[in-house]
């Protein structure tokens, strides 16, 4: 069975969402908090990537498992064992042949920029600074 997950996730901490030797990324905290819960090593797919210390407030990846699980079960559980940094919003049950990078409607991005000093916006914004 194949299960869409959405999930949002400050990526201050991580080297970008996607699996990386000898660094820390979203998709390896997920797929080791899956493997936790299902009986198998169990890898996730996203449906795009993201840099590093990029967030995201609605990411889309897929995961494969014989086991049935409670979509509602697992969101909750999957939250109790992600870092305070990632959150699943939902797990939900989809056909077989969905995909969440190739069968992706869209795609947004949104960038935002400051140009007055604030510690406050420092992981979450740019800052462009200019001389007097």
């Amino acid at each position: 069975m194949r299960y869409f997950i959405t999930l949002s996730y400050d990526g201050t901490n991580y080297h970008g969402w996607q699996v990386q030797p000898n660094a820390d990324s979203v998709q390896a905290r997920l797929n080791d908090a899956l493997t936790k819960l299902l009986p198998v090593p169990t890898e996730c797919v996203g449906a795009g990537r993201t840099d590093t210390g990029v967030h995201a407030s609605m990411m889309v990846a897929h995961f494969d498992t014989d086991q049935t699980i409670a979509p509602d079960q697992m969101a909750f559980r999957l939250n109790r064992i992600l870092p305070q940094d990632i959150a699943v919003q939902e797990v939900r049950q989809v056909d077989a042949h969905l995909h969440a990078r190739f069968d992706a409607k869209r795609r947004t991005y949104h960038y935002f920029v400051y140009k007055h000093k604030n510690p406050y916006l420092r992981h979450y914004a740019a800052r462009l600074t200019f001389a007097p």
